[in-house]
């Protein structure tokens, strides 16, 4: 293998001009949150691959014998189970969400619940983001020539049927459906990838473009909304706004 793209040096380097002047305990602290965000690269830097590797065609298989490890310990660690339903809202992921993000979620439970169903899938987190219409995931969508009102109207008029009356009661707090997980999942590596250390509504909907096969994405896609147009869109509105902050 080639030498790495980041040398131990370089690290140290870095956790120094992050607490300049700082004490060998500051230092320390530093260093512990660098090498969890370090941690998260590792991990989504392989799930990109593994990704790759199952849209060329790779069974689960092969996919782990390449890790070096069984078929079952591969998917047990990518595959999202539905016989273990992730709550986001419980998950310690989620104070890394800003507060319209972590709205945005939260309103997609209550779509969720409204709407009759007992799962809370990815068009419901579609409509959770269009509940923010001043965060960047809405203004990447308008910016995509498409009206917020355009994808609520689509997301309901593709919603599974409520619940009957013969359907046992919904639960108070419904859970995510695995493909919701894979949402959550796709965010974080999002905001890896883009080298930020918050996950905000811009990286929901990245997410969620990112999971082609889902409800939701496919609604966006539908409608015109690109995940490409999303990114430079996002990083157009953000360097706008470093810039206002430098000039301020």
């Amino acid at each position: 293998m080639d030498e790495l793209p980041v040398r131990l040096d370089d690290l140290i380097s870095y956790v120094r001009r992050q607490a300049p002047g700082g004490d060998a305990l500051a230092h320390l602290t530093t260093a512990v949150l660098l090498a969890q965000q370090v941690d998260d690269l590792a991990d989504h830097v392989v799930g990109h691959f593994v990704d790759e590797a199952r849209r060329a065609g790779a069974s689960w298989t092969q996919i782990g014998q390449s890790m070096g490890v069984t078929k079952q310990a591969a998917q047990k660690r990518f595959v999202p189970s539905g016989a273990e339903l992730f709550d986001l809202l419980s998950d310690g992921v989620f104070d890394r969400f800003t507060d319209r993000a972590k709205r945005a979620l939260l309103q997609a439970r209550q779509h969720a619940r409204e709407a009759g169903h007992d799962r809370i899938g990815s068009e419901h987190i579609v409509l959770g983001l269009l509940a923010e219409p001043a965060g960047l995931a809405a203004r990447a969508i308008e910016a995509s020539g498409v009206t917020l009102d355009a994808v609520r109207e689509a997301v309901v008029a593709g919603f599974p049927p409520a619940a009957g009356p013969d359907r046992p009661p919904r639960p108070a707090h419904p859970p995510f459906t695995p493909g919701a997980k894979r949402v959550r999942d796709l965010t974080v590596r999002e905001a890896l990838r883009l080298g930020h250390n918050y996950l905000g509504t811009e990286h929901i909907l990245l997410g969620l473009l990112s999971a082609e096969e889902e409800p939701g994405a496919q609604v966006l896609t539908g409608l015109g909304v690109s995940r490409d147009g999303v990114e430079q869109c996002v990083l157009a509105a953000l360097d706008e706004l470093r810039r206002r902050r430098r000039a301020g």
